[in-house]
């Protein structure tokens, strides 16, 4: 300990005598730092498990598609399909590698006070309670509906803090464009959510059972196929299905558990209808949703580190160039050095300690400039966060409005912490050891003379 604290304070020493090389280090590691740190939080924030969204490691979501239409030359033709809600009740919440099945439709609407004078188009997320489940909103006030408000499609739903100040402090709004202007009940109000979270981030939650917002996905609307899977028309019509694993569970797990049910159900369909039927499911984990560069099915480690591939290649390329300046500034700082270290060879000093020693000066440097660092890569994100070309980048999808809302967790965790680090000691190895090296395997009279 005695040791790590005298290198400390011979290193702050040399800060203060040489101020303009500190400086030039200290901006260029906080340059190339910040420039990796920002990928590494565009990773976490679109991969991490950040709130509400906190079990992304542990959700699936579901693909479908079916083969059962002739072409006129008798081939058959695929199409994409949605699921209905019977298939999550009969189906996926009966597994038991599922902690939680929720289905979801997304859409926008215009909602008003029931005077008609202020109006407001908002993003709408028609779901069912296991949605609520599935993400942790933070309620400040109610609860989420109720398995039985659900079933009934009653005119209760949950909104966000932005709405609910819209609103006036309300407990209900209407819908201004529907026949009969249907009133429905807030029983709940949650946090509004960020919108770089692209999964949570709406305005309202409401039942996808109510028909004021237009198609709900029951069993009577697919009764050639038993109501388990959907042909979608419109994008407002898709029913998604996001799924919960119990812990300890993986997705190879769901996908040997729903196969004997997938083949019982083409079975079973194709009996019905009397000719051979084909229903495909894929399921993704949160990773190869979001991060999918390659556009693959497998999903196996090998695969996960090649669609890591790009950012990391980008993020040394972050970090290999700066550090190849601050190698030149380390090899000069060195050579201006060359005497001194002659003079502790000469005492007793050994190479090995010596290039220690320099490797922690430049490593509390390069800390130093980690921490500015850190603290640009957030001060960029603060200046772009209300770019609407940045939050389309994050949410895939174009909203209403935009609540550019920057959580502390976003910005640190304990991987982001170890990224970080990572980095630094990255950074302070290829600028300080080469040229460091160089230097001490000089001879001893070739370092003394070096001043004379």
């Amino acid at each position: 300990m005695n040791r790590i604290l005298l290198f400390l304070r011979h290193a702050f020493a040399l800060i203060r005598e040489d101020k303009l090389f500190s400086a030039i280090y200290i901006a260029g590691t906080a340059v190339a730092i910040a420039s990796a740190m920002v990928i590494a939080i565009f990773l976490n924030i679109q991969l991490g498990d950040v709130a509400p969204e906190s079990n992304r490691s542990r959700t699936l979501y579901l693909q479908g598609s079916f083969n059962d239409e002739l072409t006129p030359g008798g081939e058959r033709y695929r199409y994409d399909a949605s699921y209905s809600m019977t298939a999550l009740d009969s189906c996926f919440r009966k597994m038991n590698c599922v902690e939680a099945a929720a289905g979801i439709m997304r859409g926008q609407e215009t909602i008003g006070d029931e005077a008609g004078e202020h109006n407001f188009l908002v993003d709408v997320m028609r779901c069912d309670p296991d949605f609520f489940r599935l993400y942790d909103l933070d309620f400040v006030k109610g609860r989420p509906f109720s398995e039985k408000e659900f079933r009934n499609g009653e005119y209760e739903c949950v909104v966000t803090e932005k709405v609910a100040k819209q609103l006036g402090g309300a407990d209900h709004f209407v819908l201004p464009g529907k026949d009969g202007r249907p009133v429905f009940h807030i029983v709940g109000v949650v946090k509004t959510v960020s919108s770089l979270l692209g999964q949570t981030a709406y305005d309202i939650y409401v039942p996808y059972t109510n028909y004021s917002f237009g198609f709900v996905p029951d069993a009577s609307s697919a009764p050639d196929r038993n109501g388990h899977v959907l042909p979608y028309k419109t994008y407002h019509d898709y029913l998604e299905v996001r799924i919960l694993l119990r812990e300890g569970y993986s997705r190879q797990d769901f996908l040997d558990e729903i196969e004997p049910l997938r083949r019982h159900y083409n079975a079973m369909v194709s009996n019905k209808v009397g000719d051979k039927d084909s229903w495909m499911l894929w399921a993704k984990s949160h990773y190869f949703n979001n991060m999918n560069f390659f556009n693959t099915d497998e999903e196996s480690f090998s695969d996960k580190a090649e669609n890591m591939l790009p950012p990391a290649i980008l993020m040394l390329l972050f970090l290999l160039l700066p550090a190849i300046n601050l190698s030149g500034l380390v090899s000069n700082r060195m050579e201006a050095r060359r005497a001194e270290m002659g003079i502790r060879k000469a005492f007793g000093a050994k190479r090995r300690e010596l290039l220690n020693e320099v490797i922690h000066e430049n490593l509390v440097l390069t800390l130093l400039g980690g921490a500015v660092g850190w603290v640009l890569s957030w001060l960029f994100f603060s200046a772009v966060r209300n770019s609407e070309i940045f939050h389309v980048t994050f949410t895939l999808r174009e909203k209403t409005s935009y609540e550019p809302t920057l959580d502390f967790q976003m910005f640190f965790t304990p991987t982001l912490f170890l990224v970080a680090f990572l980095c630094c000691a990255v950074l302070n190895l290829m600028a300080a050891l080469i040229p460091s090296w160089h230097s001490l395997r000089k001879p001893i009279v070739e370092s003394l003379n070096q001043k004379r």
